[in-house]
């Protein structure tokens, strides 16, 4: 027997990593910084289904794991484990390694307990796990999350009565697209962190999942490998790092894992260079029309004035917005068909460009194409019941919104039938005149279908894999018809990304979670999308969510800042940018700003705060560059006024740009010292010293 107090461990010049006798984790120590992250925990739970019992939990058996080690690699193996006491043929085998600065973990499962199906595995954890006060999560929910306080914030999650919340208390999201936007996650101070990363192009389902077991904080991953008695399956691929640096040094190590797989085709120039487009629903779910084809140059005229030449076009068909998807055919009380050509063609012959909006998974349960094709591709969960989304929109009554749900079966991305509606799509957009296509909901992970007469795995957990193949089909298909196309879907996730031209983002990256404007104090926001940005800068997204008239100037100039285009949507896309004649104006200046500067704002790499430092973190900052080219982005909103030294190692300062009146004054080649008046914001331009 081994004795209960030996520890085991492997250790190179940057980490240090030790098992005690019973396979708990008892150091995950960074050596450069001496921070230990380990809290003397397990590091995977297994749950398994017996007949119609879900969830049964397996933890570590009393007796310890066989543990070998060579230099750089640790063994922990289970040749059996228990539930409730009683002995179940399971076999666990956990592989470590340590490289470098990181930590490579795997997990093999035999099964050979029968009439059970081990559904679910939690590994790697990192239980009890000691993270520094100033250590903030960070990770890409919807594009990126900052959670300063993440005990307090996973305290919220409590579920009523619907979860063991007397056990634990979990909040947890998951990669591709149901939730995460790439496979990883940081816990980050200014100086160092730790890095948690699943590098595996399956593209399989894995949560990110933080729990609290009284004020112990565990973090770790999950999966599904619904391993059937008889059957084994390895998990692996897993990466933990503790690093030293800011967030940025934790989260490249992803970028630079995804290039193996990431690829990027060209943007179409009007699309690279667009300012943003205006989002407008031409009739609503409920009937009320907004706006018919022939006013199309109206709103071409509106969306000019201040610099938006784009219009991205929802509602168009008969049956109007979230209604009678996939039947897409025009709308005769709008115009009809010539009508709409001829709207679309306006735009084009006056230096505009329409995108043609439809849904690249919804079926509306009423539509004969449901009664006949989508009832057979729609996705099933593991009862057999069909997955429904409902959308409600409603106009100034009540009625409609408390009596007519409209209800959506969702499309299997493995059907070819499916694959065929997207593409008849594309051949809508191209004869009527159309400069950019759009599949809402895509980039979005669907529930894993199990029914097993579409030929894909059950349960499918690389359904995201088959949405990937489908966007890159798409594309295909988009570029054959007409190269200068541009291919756009809803919902930012990475492999879903590579493959398309701009992205409708969910927004709320710039929602503010303090009163700053009465305080004075500096905005705070939950949303962080510089973490998806700095990963993938090449992928143009939107902002989204300003809606009216207020808050203007802080909003628009986050959007510049972190090189977001503008999504336009006037009172929820009922209306054309001239009624806000504050936003248009502000727009207006704004996008002069960026056609001046577009060799950095639109088509520069951004590279959020690094290459650069600001003396004043009162301040917001952030930066781009192109060739020998850096700009520094500035803005604030909750001061008179603002002074900060912005210093670019390296470059040499050139000029100023921006909306506003910021004043500059020359310190050194490399160093500038700025003061920002409220509201402003303004581009230092730096060129690459000889």
């Amino acid at each position: 027997m081994p004795e209960q107090n030996a520890l085991h461990t492997i250790e190179n010049e940057n980490i240090l990593l030790s098992f005690d006798a019973k396979g708990n984790l008892h150091s995950l120590t960074n050596k450069l910084t001496g921070h230990d992250y380990a809290g003397g925990k397990p590091v995977w739970r297994l749950y398994f289904q017996r007949d119609a019992v879900y969830d049964c939990e397996i933890v570590y058996p009393d007796k310890p794991p066989r543990i070998e080690r060579t230099s750089d690699t640790m063994t922990l193996s289970w040749n059996d484990v228990t539930y409730q006491g009683k002995a179940m043929k399971i076999v666990v085998n956990v592989t470590v390694s340590v490289h470098a600065d990181e930590t490579y973990w795997s997990i093999h499962i035999a099964n050979n307990e029968a009439e059970i199906n081990v559904r679910e595995c939690q590994f790697p954890l990192v239980g009890g796990i000691q993270i520094k006060p100033a250590q903030e999560l960070l990770w890409s929910q919807h594009g990126g999350e900052r959670i300063a306080d993440i005990r307090t914030d996973v305290k919220r999650r409590h579920s009523a009565y619907m979860a063991s919340d007397h056990l634990f208390v979990g909040m947890n999201t998951m990669y591709p697209g149901r939730g995460a936007a790439t496979n990883c996650w940081v816990l980050a101070d200014d100086t160092e962190g730790i890095y948690f990363g699943c590098h595996d192009a399956s593209f399989t389902y894995t949560g990110h999942s933080f729990r609290l077991y009284g004020e112990d904080l565990e973090s770790g991953f999950f999966r599904y490998p619904s391993i059937a008695a008889g059957q084994s399956a390895t998990i692996e691929n897993f990466i933990i790092a503790p690093y030293r640096g800011t967030w940025h040094a934790g989260v490249k190590r992803y970028r630079t894992w995804a290039d193996s797989w990431y690829r990027h085709g060209k943007v179409p120039a009007w699309t690279a260079d667009m300012n943003g487009w205006q989002r407008i629903i031409l009739k609503h779910q409920y009937g009320e029309q907004h706006y018919r084809y022939d006013q199309l140059p109206q709103i071409h005229h509106d969306g000019m004035a201040a610099g938006i030449n784009t219009l991205f076009m929802f509602g168009w068909w008969q049956g109007g917005m979230d209604n009678s998807n996939p039947e897409y055919v025009a709308a005769d009380d709008l115009g009809g068909d010539k009508e709409l050509a001829k709207g679309i063609k306006y735009f084009r012959d006056n230096g505009g460009n329409v995108i043609l909006y439809s849904n690249g998974k919804l079926i509306d349960t009423t539509t004969k194409f449901y009664k006949e094709i989508g009832k057979r591709i729609a996705i099933k969960d593991m009862l057999g019941n069909e997955i429904h989304e409902v959308y409600r929109f409603r106009g100034r009554g009540t009625f409609y919104g408390n009596n007519a749900d409209r209800t959506f079966a969702v499309a299997c991305p493995s059907s070819e039938e499916w694959f065929k509606v997207l593409t008849g799509i594309v051949d809508t957009a191209k004869r009527i005149g159309c400069s950019g296509v759009f599949f809402d909901q895509i980039g979005m992970g669907d529930i894993a279908c199990c029914d097993p007469t579409h030929g894909h795995p059950v349960p499918f957990m690389n359904i995201m894999q088959e949405k990937a193949r489908l966007t890159e089909r798409l594309r295909a298909y988009v570029k054959k018809a007409d190269p200068d196309m541009a291919f756009g879907i809803e919902w930012l996730c990475d492999c879903t990304a590579q493959d398309v031209d701009f992205i409708h983002s969910l927004g709320g990256y710039c929602v503010a979670t303090n009163d700053w404007a009465k305080t004075g104090e500096k905005p705070r926001s939950r949303g962080f999308i510089d973490f998806f940005r700095y990963l993938f800068p090449e992928i143009i997204v939107s902002d989204r969510e300003i809606r009216d008239d207020t808050d203007i100037e802080r909003r628009l100039n986050h959007a510049v800042q972190k090189g977001l285009h503008s999504d336009v949507e006037i009172y929820r896309c009922r209306k054309t940018i001239a009624e806000t004649p504050h936003y248009q104006a502000r727009m207006t200046e704004t996008n002069k700003f960026r056609q001046r500067q577009s060799a950095l704002l639109l088509r520069g790499t951004y590279i959020d705060t690094t290459g650069f430092t600001c003396d004043n973190p009162d301040i917001d900052a952030r930066a781009f560059v192109n060739g020998d080219m850096m700009g520094v982005v500035i803005c604030q909103s909750h001061k008179d006024s603002i002074t900060a030294k912005i210093k670019a190692p390296g470059y040499v300062y050139s000029n100023t740009d921006g909306v506003g009146n910021a004043v500059t004054e020359k310190i050194a080649g490399d160093t500038i010292q700025v003061t920002v008046r409220k509201n402003d914001i303004a581009m230092l331009i730096f060129k690459r010293a000889v």
